[in-house]
């Protein structure tokens, strides 16, 4: 049942980062044709992180009270809704209050149905279970700009965008005939938010998230300047996505036998060496190179967290842990990237400011494996 279960799961949250996915290298294009400034363009991204920042522990109160199955079925009809609201936004402005709607309806889909993994993964098994999940994200953010830039050559930009709300709504059909509800609402205690455990796994992943978040703001920008094609750009982001979503389930498993403790700080000490080296090789193999090994090290860790949350979650609150797990990830990925780029400025941009902002990034990933080596408690 278990396994069933867990199967309509994943299939549910790979259709919507797939949907998710299509817009990302379409929106930019979109938001200029409305005539929307560089700065408009930054608030129409960033509409979209802080209300799903904002409302992802609330989905998760609200999937504790109200059942999983309920509130991803709302959350996919709003979603679905709303996606077809892009094509009717004439304004920069308009366009900004879409995508604050996007993050809000988003936000009532992945935590919950992560938080439905972490009910029904088996004891001793919550890393496998985890990675597997965390397999259908990837996958699914790695497919999902390359679809979407094969639909807009053949359909354009307005039917690329309604196809996204179809996706959304045949989601919404597959959750509804194969998505079982999880949890008794009844039953469901607090969350146990003195337990030391899961703050260390909340801190960890904020801090990892902001070190990692400069790959997908500098990694571009640096290959620009190594005059690389906008195909090798893409395709070496995506190499790292596929890579980390393949052996997440085993990764999950080794969590499971040995424990999180090694995974994870092994993880975050390797990534780091790994940040440090990426803006200093230029060669195409030595890039595909280090970019699989990212992709590795990033699976070695993301289970094993996300066990700790399940473990403790089963305890109590399982949905609005997962969304505060979801929410510091997504924290993480906000303020990286901006951090990075004043670094990036301070030291005169170009190659060395990269650079410089890439240390920073590596210098984040040390720091999270001791304050993890240091806190958490076996």
């Amino acid at each position: 049942m278990s396994r069933r279960a867990l199967f309509g799961i994943s299939l549910s949250a790979f259709i919507v980062m797939l949907g998710m996915g299509i817009i990302t290298p379409l929106l930019p294009i979109f938001a200029q044709d409305l005539g929307a400034s560089g700065i408009w363009i930054g608030v129409i991204f960033s509409a979209y992180s802080f209300s799903r920042l904002v409302f992802l522990p609330i989905s998760g109160m609200l999937s504790d009270r109200y059942g999983r199955r309920r509130t991803i079925l709302l959350g996919l009809f709003l979603y679905s809704s709303v996606t077809f609201l892009y094509i009717l936004s004439k304004t920069p402005e308009q366009l900004s209050f879409v995508r604050m709607l996007h993050g809000i309806t988003s936000a009532m889909i992945i935590p919950v149905a992560m938080a439905s993994v972490g009910d029904i993964s088996i004891k001793g098994k919550e890393g496998f279970f985890i990675g597997k999940f965390n397999q259908s994200l990837f996958l699914g953010m790695a497919s999902g700009p390359i679809v979407g830039g094969v639909l807009n050559d053949i359909l354009g930009m307005k039917l690329t965008f309604m196809s996204l709300s179809f996706f959304g709504f045949f989601t919404l059909l597959v959750v509804f005939i194969s998505f079982p509800e999880t949890v008794t609402t009844r039953k469901e205690k607090k969350p146990v938010f003195r337990n030391s455990k899961l703050w260390i796994a909340f801190i960890f992943r904020f801090i990892n998230s902001m070190g990692r978040g400069s790959i997908l703001s500098f990694l571009p920008i640096y290959l620009g300047f190594l005059n690389y094609s906008t195909t090798v750009i893409g395709s070496l982001v995506s190499l790292n996505l596929f890579i980390s979503a393949l052996i997440q389930p085993s990764f999950g498993r080794l969590s499971d036998r040995v424990g999180v403790r090694y995974p994870v700080i092994m993880s975050a000490l390797a990534g780091a060496g790994i940040l440090f080296a990426l803006p200093r090789v230029s060669s195409l193999d030595s890039l595909i190179f280090l970019s699989v090994l990212l992709g590795i090290t990033s699976a070695m860790s993301i289970p094993a967290v996300g066990a700790i949350v399940a473990v403790e979650g089963k305890k109590g609150g399982m949905g609005q842990l997962m969304g505060i797990l979801s929410a510091s990830k997504s924290l993480g990925r906000v303020v990286g990237p901006v951090v990075s780029g004043v670094i990036f400025d301070v030291f005169g941009g170009g190659i060395y400011g990269v650079r410089m902002a890439f240390t920073l990034a590596s210098l984040l990933s040390v720091s999270s494996a001791i304050i993890f080596w240091i806190g958490y408690k076996d």
